[in-house]
């Protein structure tokens, strides 16, 4: 009966169904409090060079921006991850299959997913600024600064979505999830040359961050021209198989 509605139809209903979820997403709460409290963390290790001069703070900020980058990312990637696997461990998944397409619910998930992405990305920012005013002064933030995290997010969260429909046990996909994206910092010490291709430093090179606090020097990898459409490949590439992977399988 739901395939023939009406596409437009069909899509509507979907996005007012996300629409009425996003209004009690309880997972984006926690994991936004989650990303303040980590990054505010970061930002408290650093010491008081509040009235250091300017080229002393700037020497901080930005490695430091790269890491809040990697946080806000490996925290939206859970976040994509936990909130389609909390709906398809509820059942909400599969109800949702029986009243409207499961295309329609999938396009619809997957603004919701990167919008959650980007709050989360930019919790984690606030919490490192918040620790970082006490020790940097009134150092303001620039506005790139925010964009760039908020694309971090958005890409991370929808990654995460991606690989909770492949996997779609909870549990496993909440580490399976953040692993996949991140792996890159594991294999950059031994191999910076091939860790500068994998999904994280490409889509954190593509928005502008510098990658020498994660041992890959700006000489290896993608040129930052070409980051971007690599970052979108690996993104195409895993939202098509995890979008195979949930209109094939059967929902128990």
């Amino acid at each position: 009966m739901s395939a023939s509605v009406p596409p437009l139809l069909g899509l509507a209903r979907a996005l007012r169904a996300q629409t009425r979820a996003a209004a009690g997403d309880l997972p984006l709460l926690g994991i936004c409090l989650a990303a303040i409290v980590l990054s505010a963390s970061i930002g408290a290790s650093v010491p008081d060079v509040s009235f250091a001069p300017e080229e002393a703070k700037s020497a901080i900020v930005e490695p430091l921006s790269t890491v809040i980058a990697v946080y806000s990312a490996v925290m939206a990637t859970i976040y994509g991850s936990f909130r389609y696997t909390v709906d398809r461990r509820g059942g909400v998944v599969a109800q949702r299959a029986t009243l409207q397409p499961r295309r329609w619910g999938l396009i619809a998930r997957i603004p919701f997913t990167a919008l959650g992405g980007v709050l989360v990305a930019l919790a984690s920012l606030l919490g490192g600024h918040a620790a970082l005013a006490a020790t940097l002064g009134t150092r303001g933030l620039a506005p790139a600064t925010l964009g760039d995290v908020a694309i971090v997010g958005a890409a991370a969260a929808v990654w995460g979505l991606s690989m909770g429909l492949l996997v779609q046990a909870h549990l496993p996909s909440l580490f399976v999830a953040p692993l996949t994206l991140s792996a890159a910092l594991l294999i950059a010490p031994l191999w910076p040359a091939v860790a500068a291709w994998l999904p994280l430093p490409a889509l954190l090179r593509a928005v502008g961050f510098d990658l020498t606090p994660l041992g890959i020097d700006v000489v290896v990898g993608p040129p930052s021209g070409a980051a971007a459409p690599l970052t979108i490949a690996w993104l195409v590439l895993l939202l098509i198989g995890g979008s195979g992977a949930f209109l094939r399988r059967d929902f128990r």
